[in-house]
């Protein structure tokens, strides 16, 4: 019997809520609530099983004991399961030769993340979604011959019985431990809002000591206009952008967009630590950056992606937009445009490295690319926008505009499930999130895809 199967058996037969159970046992509820879905199993070792055994105890006719021994042994056989599962994942990296690195970019971690699952430190949040997320990433950039070959071996199947990427990424998922279904939007959502609900902005400023961070005020040479080749060329064409802005007078919106793949951006496993010091010394300039996503890809995909932009969102100066139209993926797009420097870039999809990259001060050349810009941001539309305590009355008068075309009324998501946030959905219109701890921050979302997971969304605490 699985843990979280034992522990809803004795929490029916406490006749108590989860909710109960993590006020009377003193784990927080968010535990309590990843325990019963089967997303994170405690040490059989650790004080938490006590906690809950005696909890339970006191509310059934069950002995303490006896109790938290089926509780241990239940979390024995998870603990085999998961290890089973964190052998497989490392077989198979081996064996398609990925690196750590690549894959947590692509799924949207920070390597050293992957490299705790791989060493059975840290489960997946969403154990579903995770293994899907590798298949997919494999499916994506290993399906060939030489790759069913590999995939062949390790299932026990036949190349030929793999005929589409599909079933590539199938037998990937069921060698990996897991079921083959494709996460639902209530996994992903769920992941994201859990992430939310812990981060803290203050213990992230003190960690990347925002408020020690200097501006740059030495010269940064850089021509007039350089031109850059490859993908190795592209990650500095982006870092000599930032160190311009940076360095420059203006004071002017930064707008951002890309439709291209990252993953071969982020091979370098610095490369992203890089630009989020670039952008933190943007935000501490006091530069707004207006950020238009690319959203026309899985939603797993996409919620995984907006987890790595939570601690800039939380600034408040940072305003993300989405396209509500795919763009033509087989020509692959790059702009960056800042007051007095813009850079853009070109590739077709499939052969990245053999894109063109432009970084240009020329007055004439960062005017018209600015225009680009500014015209490509008129046809966005706002993912989410987000409203410190001091913008009250901004927010006041956002909600009442959208509530007069709102068809239904709102619905309070997951009212216990959370300790530092508030969830309300008005369906088919438009979604707040308010962060209740300090800074408190609320992030009003009117991004379809996002409000329909919202009110999807099923909080496992219930």
């Amino acid at each position: 019997m699985s843990f979280s199967a034992c522990l809803r058996k004795y929490l029916d037969e406490a006749g108590c809520s989860a909710q109960e159970l993590a006020d009377s046992s003193q784990i927080s509820a968010s535990s309590v609530s990843r325990y019963l879905s089967g997303e994170r199993t405690p040490n059989p070792n650790g004080d938490a099983i006590l906690k809950l055994a005696r909890a339970l105890a006191s509310r059934c006719e069950s002995d303490e004991k006896r109790i938290e021994a089926d509780l241990i042994a239940a979390a024995h056989e998870g603990e085999a399961d998961y290890a089973a599962f964190a052998k497989n994942l490392g077989v198979v990296m081996e064996t398609f030769g990925i690196a750590n690195n690549r894959l947590a970019r692509y799924m949207g971690f920070d390597p050293s993340y992957i490299s705790r699952i791989l060493g059975g430190q840290r489960r997946p949040a969403d154990m579903v979604a995770f293994v899907d997320g590798v298949a997919t990433y494999i499916a994506r950039n290993y399906y060939d011959e030489a790759g069913k070959a590999k995939a062949a071996d390790l299932t026990s199947t036949t190349p030929a019985q793999i005929e589409s990427p599909e079933a590539f990424g199938a037998v990937l998922r069921e060698f990996l431990g897991s079921s083959a279904e494709t996460p639902n939007r209530s996994n992903a959502m769920a992941a994201f809002l859990e992430k939310l609900d812990e981060f803290d902005l203050n213990d992230f400023l003190r960690e990347i000591r925002f408020d020690e961070i200097k501006i740059p005020t030495s010269p940064f040479q850089l021509p007039t206009t350089k031109t850059y080749t490859g993908i190795e060329q592209m990650k500095q064409a982006e870092l000599d952008f930032l160190r311009a802005a940076v360095l420059s007078r203006s004071t002017d919106d930064v707008i951002l967009y890309s439709d291209m793949p990252l993953e071969e951006m982020a091979a370098d496993a610095e490369f992203p630590k890089k630009i989020m010091a670039g952008m933190a010394m943007l935000i501490r300039k006091g530069i707004h950056l207006m950020n238009i996503h690319d959203v026309h890809r899985p939603f797993d995909e996409l919620i995984m992606g907006l987890e790595g932009w939570i601690p800039v969102y939380m600034t408040g100066q940072v305003s993300p937009f989405y396209l509500p139209q795919p763009t033509n993926h087989a020509f692959l797009h790059f702009l960056r445009s800042d007051g007095t420097v813009a850079v853009s870039g070109e590739a077709i999809a499939g052969n990245q490295n053999g894109g063109r990259y432009v970084v240009t001060k020329a007055p004439g050349d960062v005017a018209y690319l600015r225009r680009r810009a500014t015209e490509l941001l008129s046809h966005a539309r706002p993912l989410m926008r987000m409203f410190r305590e001091d913008g009250a009355n901004n927010l006041s008068r956002h909600l009442s505009q959208l509530e007069t075309n709102a068809k239904a009324e709102p619905l309070e998501i997951g009212r216990e499930t959370f300790k530092n946030m508030r969830i309300t959905v008005w369906p088919e219109s438009h979604a707040l999130i308010e962060k209740t701890n300090q800074p408190c921050i609320s992030f009003v979302i009117e991004y379809p895809a996002l409000v329909d997971a919202l009110e999807r969304f099923e909080a496992t605490l219930f």
